[in-house]
């Protein structure tokens, strides 16, 4: 059964890639939440209202892939289809304008495509999402 979730992909001026803290998973990662399908605009929206307090943002579906994975939290593979979506933050609080922040309890950092490269833990868990990230920013050259 796959599973199906949405990686909100969120860029800073700096080119760099919002991450956030996953205790679970004990590394940094992607926003993501379950949806249906690219359609569940409403669920993204609300993932990003409630972790970064950011209400006015324009979300574009970008591309989904189906893929097996290891599941650090259950510790079996599993099959997730996931649904990349780019979003543009149209106000922004101060404290994100920081290379690492906290909100609501959250620990958040922007990485460079670079940084999540070389960051082992990062490749550890969440390799093949840093690599779509790559394939979909060399489709939009």
């Amino acid at each position: 059964m796959e599973r199906k979730f949405a990686i909100i992909i969120i860029k800073n001026k700096n080119n760099e890639y919002l991450q956030y803290y996953d205790e679970r998973w004990n590394s940094y990662l992607f926003l993501n939440c379950r949806i249906e399908s690219e359609f569940d605009i409403e669920k993204i929206k609300e993932e990003i209202r409630t972790k970064l307090n950011i209400a006015n943002i324009d979300i574009f579906y970008v591309i989904d892939k189906i893929h097996t994975k290891f599941s650090e939290s259950d510790k079996i593979y599993k099959e997730y289809h996931h649904y990349f979506f780019t979003i543009n933050m149209n106000e922004v609080n101060d404290e994100i304008l920081n290379k690492e922040f906290i909100i609501n309890d959250k620990k958040f950092k922007w990485y460079s495509y670079k940084e999540l490269k070389e960051d082992k833990r990062i490749q550890e868990v969440n390799s093949d999402i840093v690599d779509f990230i790559k394939e979909i920013e060399e489709k939009n050259k």
